[in-house]
Order: structure tokens, then sequence, then C-alpha cells
């Protein structure tokens, strides 16, 4: 249960398969070591939500043979104590955002205290 689990909301999680939502920012791990790459998506997604956004795209590539290395690792990194807070949900990215090599994640509203 405290584990980030793919976008739950029906129309909302269609047109996110179907590539129809607002991207607020993109991370592009290529590139990027295992750690460099996990830390680079910690503060990115810490930073975006402090901005408000909802949806990011995430490119982590698919790698040789689509057994990536990021890839493999991105769902992990996504349940780590510092970025699942920040996360409601994910999903593989449509194919004009990458396909199989990318990933949206859904940030969760700021609370407005």
């Amino acid at each position: 249960p405290n584990r980030v689990s793919p976008a739950q909301d029906q129309s909302g999680q269609r047109r996110v398969r179907r590539g129809q939502v607002e991207l607020d920012a993109t991370l592009d791990l290529h590139g990027h070591t295992q750690a460099s790459a996990m830390t680079a998506l910690a503060d990115f997604v810490q930073t975006e939500r402090m901005r408000g956004a909802r949806c990011l795209l995430v490119i982590t590539g698919k790698g040789r043979a689509g057994t990536g290395v990021l890839r493999g690792h991105f769902l992990d990194w996504i349940n780590r104590p510092e970025i699942r807070p920040h996360v409601s949900g994910y999903s593989p990215a449509n194919a004009r955002h990458g396909g199989d090599g990318a990933f949206y994640l859904l940030l969760k509203r700021l609370s407005r205290d």
C-alpha cells in the first residue's frame, strides 16, 4: 500500500495513455549514471511539485534490447522516501513522448495550508 501505483482516475488515465496530457516539465536521464539519475529525479520531482506541476515526463531510455538500467530502476526510485510523498501515480509514456523509454509521473496537488 505504501508504493506508488499506476494512475487510477479512469478518464485521466486514458488521456495519459493516449499522450493527451499537458506536460509541465521534462527530465531526460540519458547520459546519467544510476546514482546521478536517481538524484536528478528526486530534485526534479520536488522542484516541479513546488512550482505546482501536475504531470511530468521522465525519459529513461529503452536501453539495449529494451532492458535499460535506468528504466529498470525507475519504479524503485519513485518509491523512495524522498520522492514517494510527491507522486500520485505513473504511466508508461505514449509513443509520441518516448513510448517504452519514458514515463509520465503524476504529482499530488500542493495543499493550500
